[in-house]
């Protein structure tokens, strides 16, 4: 009797068992089939959002590509000459110096601060023909400063056409920080060397006070910054 109660329990929790895990299986087969939907769904979404290079593109990267590798070669070119010539132009400022152009009475005439880096830049971009460098002829002043030194924009600087070493200088426009689309009042001037090198000959801008029009350059002092200490002994072991 005991035995025969026994076994009754034993089939029925098979019989459980049996109906039970089968349910378990398919739901999570079923569940993997529906991750397996999801993830193929997600991965098509990404796969249509891949950007997709049209041939007519290509066709003009491909034509654009000769034109582009001249310009770099070109650019490369000018480089090497442009650098020696930097290097041997005399005289550049600091690169921590700095020069202002006093503001005009006028709300768009403001004043200009501008480094010594900027102005190296602008001697090397001259070098490098990216800026077209005018004629300075260093012409006396029709409307004189007290504080300008002399009746020439650089007292310093001698231009004459008859000596081969006094050439006109070169004027190189330095940027308009505040408007880069005009012009800025200020320029660097170069000249060339009797060793056909160059040199900087100072900064000169516009007199933006004047109401009169004239177009006069006027020098515009370098401001050089404190030595510092360190600076100050390596000059000491130079002398």
């Amino acid at each position: 009797m005991r035995f025969n109660v026994l076994l009754s329990i034993s089939f029925l929790a098979t019989l459980a068992a049996g109906l039970v895990i089968p349910s378990l299986d398919d739901e999570a087969r079923n569940l993997d089939v529906r991750e397996g939907l999801v993830h193929d769904a997600a991965d098509s979404v990404v796969f249509k959002r891949e950007p997709k290079t049209s041939n007519a593109k290509k066709a003009r990267i491909a034509a654009a590509a000769p034109a582009k590798a001249a310009k770099k070669a070109a650019k490369k070119a000018s480089f090497q000459p442009a650098a020696k010539a930097h290097r041997q132009t005399a005289n550049l400022p600091g690169r921590h110096s700095t020069f202002h152009v006093k503001a005009g009475n006028h709300p768009n005439l403001p004043a200009h601060t501008f480094t010594g880096k900027d102005v190296r830049k602008a001697v090397f971009d001259s070098h490098m023909g990216v800026h077209k460098a005018k004629p300075f002829y260093n012409r006396p002043h029709r409307a004189p400063q007290p504080q300008s030194g002399g009746n020439k924009p650089l007292p310093h600087m001698t231009v004459n056409r008859k000596q081969p070493h006094a050439p006109p200088g070169r004027e190189i426009d330095l940027p308009n920080h505040h408007n880069p689309a005009h012009r800025s009042p200020a320029r660097v001037i170069t000249q060339k060397t009797a060793g056909s090198n160059h040199a900087f000959m100072g900064v000169v801008a516009h007199n933006q006070a004047n109401r009169n029009g004239l177009n006069d350059h006027f020098q515009v002092p370098e401001n050089k910054p404190a030595e510092t200490k360190y600076q100050g002994v390596a000059r000491l072991l130079r002398t």
